[in-house]
């Protein structure tokens, strides 16, 4: 199985919020710098899952970008990333609770062009899956769009997670929507849903979402997630995970979802491992901060 991800691959600045009282002073906190991104978790959740996995993306001339490219290389995944003379992206996440103030510095990733969706990136690919931030600038939204009419002439299914709903709402609902045409799969968090879906409910959510793509979840933070793949619906909850920092879990609910339908698992199946890799994913990321 070999799947081609285009999109962000970031260094992710993670601290709790301060107190509203510390501005303009000084405050003592755990802070962790990680490798993040979008498509990059993605892409190394689905190395781990024994997927190989092409990586398509963006850093910087700098230590940063010789840092993100050797990760993903560390994670058994395929790093054909273009450099540039812009900064590397940086990601500055403030969480409390459940909640996240992100500040985010896309630098090199907007650097990313049509001509690293080359042909031979994906040949012998069976899956394309998109970061939504590529359909979000006029810079990348060539990108997206290139990328997912080579998929589909090479035989590919294709998946988007799309960006957060604030920035789908400063895009345009609309103008989102048209450029999700040739996309087979979508995942979506529970706000993006009713963005996208013009409901509220998630079971209506998921109807609509249905009645546009093949096959999709819709995450739900501690509730879970519902999935669906034509007319079959699965739900199943995600009990127990930790108040911590979500960064990065949607991505890796996303991978094993994706990994576990094309190795042809129901979709059922496919919904209860990706509900626990995600759930592994936000226990590591509480074992990590202590």
């Amino acid at each position: 199985m070999r799947l081609v991800v285009i999109g962000d691959l970031n260094l992710d600045v993670a601290a709790p919020s301060p107190h509203p009282e510390i501005l303009g002073g000084e405050a003592r906190s755990a802070i962790r710098a990680e490798i993040g991104g979008s498509a990059a978790t993605f892409a190394r959740w689905a190395a781990k899952l024994g997927a190989d996995v092409v990586f398509l993306g963006c850093v910087g001339n700098d230590a940063v970008g010789d840092l993100l490219v050797q990760s993903l290389a560390e994670d058994g995944v395929e790093a054909r990333v273009t450099r540039n003379s812009r900064p590397s992206g940086v990601v500055i996440a403030l969480w409390e609770g459940e909640k996240r103030t992100m500040i985010c510095s896309r630098g090199a990733n907007d650097g990313l062009d049509g001509t690293a969706i080359v042909e031979s990136a994906f040949r012998g690919a069976n899956h394309v899956h998109l970061s939504g931030y590529t359909f979000l600038s006029s810079a990348q939204r060539p990108v997206a769009h290139r990328a997912i009419r080579l998929g589909r002439r090479m035989g590919c299914t294709v998946s988007v997670d799309p960006p957060p709903a604030m920035l789908i709402r400063s895009s345009g609902v609309g103008r989102f929507a048209s450029d999700l045409q040739g996309v087979d799969w979508m995942l979506p968090n529970l706000e993006e849903g009713r963005l996208l879906a013009g409901v509220s409910r998630p079971g209506a959510i998921v109807d609509v979402l249905a009645s546009r793509f093949a096959a999709g979840a819709l995450t739900l933070g501690e509730g879970g997630a519902v999935a669906w793949r034509g007319g079959e619906r699965s739900t199943r909850p995600c009990p127990g995970i930790v108040r911590i920092d979500p960064t990065g879990a949607g991505d890796a609910y996303a991978a094993a979802f994706v990994v576990a339908l094309l190795r042809g698992a129901s979709v059922d199946e496919s919904n209860r491992r990706a509900v626990a890799t995600s759930r592994a994913h936000l226990m590591a990321r509480a074992a990590a901060w202590g």
